[in-house]
């Protein structure tokens, strides 16, 4: 029988608390106008380069207009552009700019620096455990390609190879291909398929 103790679900929720916290105070730039929304749309929108409004509210749990307020507080500080998508040119297609490029990478060194921190205090034959507990929690946290996505709204998608959210397939509406994926629709690891978007997208901050 398998008897979770109730010291593990404390500890564990605590874990998870404390690196949501030390993440969020990493990637927050007060210098991007609207804070912590702003920099995960960055972040989403570096990983599925030419997704729609519509999608990108969906990952990040925005309501359309809230999130066309928020595509114009980007475009307006130069760190993305509205294109006409390949598919539906009737429908907007969203990019980051090389300004924005520059925003993302700096916005995911500091992620990774506090999480590389974190686990320096874990030795190299627990760290090998560790990812692979990873890796089982969260392919059973998604349930299709959208939640996927917003889990994985401040990954930095160019370090995680074999990643579990590669299951749940890509962004129609994406077009940037990731080195070493074998279908990715935005950068790799977390584009997901257009048929996938409602209920992926599902999922509030």
């Amino acid at each position: 029988m398998n008897v979770l103790s109730d010291r593990l679900v404390n500890l564990f929720g605590a874990l998870a608390v404390g690196i949501t916290d030390r993440i969020k105070k990493a990637a927050f730039d007060p210098t991007i106008p609207g804070g912590g929304e702003t920099t995960a749309a960055i972040v989403v929108i570096g990983h599925a380069t030419g997704l729609s409004i519509d999608e990108l509210g969906r990952v990040l749990g925005l309501s359309h207009a809230g999130t066309v307020r928020l595509v114009d507080r980007l475009v307006a500080a130069g760190f993305a552009v509205r294109s006409k998508a390949l598919r539906d040119r009737r429908a907007v297609a969203l990019m980051l700019t090389e300004a924005g490029e520059t925003r993302l990478s700096a916005i995911l060194q500091r992620r990774n620096e506090t999480l590389s921190e974190i686990l320096s205090h874990v030795s190299n034959a627990d760290r090998l455990v560790l990812e692979r507990i990873a890796e089982t929690i969260l392919a059973q946290m998604s349930d299709d390609a959208v939640s996927a996505l917003t889990i994985c709204r401040l990954c930095d998608e160019r370090r995680c190879y074999n990643c579990p959210m590669d299951a749940f397939g890509m962004l129609e509406s994406s077009t940037h291909t990731r080195p070493g994926s074998q279908r990715r629709g935005r950068r790799r690891m977390c584009g997901r398929s257009a048929a996938q978007l409602p209920a992926f997208f599902h999922q509030g901050r």
